[in-house]
């Protein structure tokens, strides 16, 4: 989300022929500062509302207007698919960063040190997928969301991620933040493709939330939650046994 914040402050600049040195003289900053920040697509809201309130816009305008481009999914292809099967912790590390989890709780939950992480970085770099700063920070290059392909080389790491996911979810209890939800019912081929659009609507709602939130609230707020879902026309002989006498 931030990222598409930027594009559309460059947007504004450009349409006012602001200059970021004249950006830099009304922040009291210097020009490189404004340069890097709008390089990277990446600063905290405090930077975002003093640049919003130097062009003098409403950040939730900017907001908004970011909020309108559409997201597409992109497909990393399957040579960069084949090369993260080959490596499942990169591929883990990637996924854990793309969902926007800091390189800091990653190390932290899985007991990695600095090496670790700058190696991956590194190997994410070679692949296209990130940039490593002079600083050691590892920014992302990739923000739009990312369509694995089912049938792909990820095939088996995906399968795992998520049928071990609901495994978990399934043998804990529910909580008003969590639960294992399931029901089967006979229905009209009219109310199906209902419910698809729908599950669809709360999934596209899900992610605009959670960007609002990485956007707005700091990091320490935050917990990495995980939705799967699994909605199709069941044919349950394939399912469940019933044995006559």
């Amino acid at each position: 989300m931030q990222a598409r914040i930027f594009e559309t402050l460059k947007t504004v600049l450009r349409a006012r022929k602001i200059t970021y040195a004249e950006l830099a003289r009304r922040l009291e900053t210097s020009e490189p500062t404004i340069k890097r920040v709008f390089a990277a697509r990446d600063d905290k809201l405090s930077r975002i509302v003093e640049i919003c309130d130097a062009l003098g816009l409403a950040l939730e305008d900017v907001v908004a207007q970011a909020k309108r481009t559409t997201v597409t999914p992109v497909a990393l292809g399957d040579r960069i698919e084949a090369q993260l099967a080959g490596d499942p912790s990169l591929f883990n590390f990637f996924i854990l960063l793309h969902d926007g989890m800091p390189v800091e709780e990653i190390a932290r939950q899985f007991k990695l040190d600095p090496g670790d992480t700058l190696r991956m970085g590194r190997k994410l770099e070679r692949l296209g997928l990130a940039e490593v700063q002079a600083t050691g920070r590892i920014r992302l290059l990739l923000e739009h969301p990312i369509q694995f392909r089912r049938d792909g080389p990820l095939h088996r790491a995906l399968m795992k991620i998520n049928l071990d996911f609901v495994r978990q979810v399934f043998l804990a209890q529910d909580t008003e933040a969590a639960a294992f939800l399931t029901q089967s019912r006979r229905i009209s081929g009219d109310t199906a493709r209902h419910m698809m659009t729908e599950l669809r609507r709360l999934n596209r709602e899900l992610s605009e939330m959670a960007r609002q939130d990485q956007l707005t609230l700091p990091t320490s707020e935050l917990k990495s939650y995980k939705l799967s879902l699994a909605w199709s026309h069941v044919k349950f002989s394939s399912l469940l046994t019933i044995e006559g006498k």
